[in-house]
C-alpha cells in the first residue's frame, strides 16, 4: 500500500512537471509571436504580458514538486559537509521541518487568497482572464510538495541523481 501511494505520489509530480515544462514551452511561444507581431505588425498581442505571467506562475508552481522530488533544489551544501554525519541528519530534519512548515503556511495563506479571488471574481485588466483557477495552483503545489517531502521521509531527496548525459555538480 505504501509503494502504491508513493508511486501515486512521483507519478502526480512528474504530471505536474510535465504540464509546467508545457506552461513555459507556450510562454515561450506566446512572447515570440508577441514579439514578432510587435516588429513585423506594429502590434502584439494584446494579452501577452498577462497570459505569459500566468503561465510563468504556472510552470514555475508545477515544477516545484517534481524538483523537490529529484533533489534538484537549492540547497546549502557546504554547511552539511563540514560536519560530521550525526549532525548533518538533524541539519536534514531542521531542513524538512522548516519546508513542510513553510509549505503548509504557504497553502493555507494562497488558498484564502484564491477563495477572496474567487469571491470577487477576480480578473486581468486587459483580456479579463479570470484569475482564481491560475492561484489554485499555488495551494496544490505546496500540498504536493508536503507529499514528496512525506514520500522521502524526514531526510531530503538525495541530490546526486545524474541523468544520462547531464554533468554532475
Amino acid at each position: 500500500m505504501l509503494k502504491k501511494m508513493s508511486a501515486i505520489i512521483e507519478r502526480s509530480a512528474h504530471g505536474a512537471f510535465l504540464l509546467g515544462v508545457l506552461s513555459g514551452i507556450t510562454m515561450t511561444g506566446l512572447i515570440f509571436v508577441s514579439t514578432l507581431m510587435r516588429y513585423i505588425g506594429g502590434r502584439p498581442v494584446r494579452f501577452s504580458d498577462e497570459l505569459a505571467g500566468l503561465l510563468f506562475l504556472s510552470m514555475t508552481f508545477l515544477c516545484l514538486p517534481y524538483v523537490l522530488d529529484k533533489g534538484r533544489h537549492i540547497r546549502i551544501e557546504i554547511v552539511r559537509r563540514m560536519v560530521p554525519e550525526p549532525a548533518a541528519s538533524i541539519l536534514d530534519a531542521i531542513g524538512t521541518l522548516t519546508l513542510v512548515t513553510f509549505c503548509v503556511v504557504f497553502a493555507y495563506e494562497a488558498w484564502s487568497f484564491m477563495e477572496f479571488s474567487h469571491s470577487i471574481r477576480s480578473r486581468t485588466d486587459i483580456s479579463g482572464i479570470l484569475l482564481w483557477p491560475w492561484m489554485t495552483l499555488m495551494p496544490i503545489s505546496m500540498l504536493l510538495c508536503i507529499l514528496v517531502q512525506c514520500r522521502h521521509g524526514i531526510r531530503q531527496a538525495p541530490s546526486d541523481n545524474v541523468s544520462p548525459g547531464e554533468v554532475a555538480p
